[in-house]
């Protein structure tokens, strides 16, 4: 098991742009991709645009569903 501080070097910083490309990467609306992190759709549109910033858990929560999408490709 990975330590908080060696995760924190690994996790991803999920800049705007990174979040548009998983949701174009796997066909995932802002609606399906807040219903998967558990946040409304509009968390999502402020992510994309950059006016919100993902929180450690919102980043830790992108990472499984990255993980659990690709897994399902």
């Amino acid at each position: 098991m990975l330590t908080e501080l060696a995760y924190n070097t690994i996790m991803k910083p999920w800049r705007p742009e990174d979040i548009t490309n998983l949701k174009k990467k796997y066909s995932l609306s802002q609606r399906s991709l807040g219903n998967l992190l558990g946040v409304s759709r509009n968390y999502i549109y402020y992510l994309e645009r950059g006016e919100k910033r993902p929180s450690k858990t919102i980043k830790l929560l992108l990472d499984c569903v990255e993980e659990k999408l690709k897994k399902g490709e």
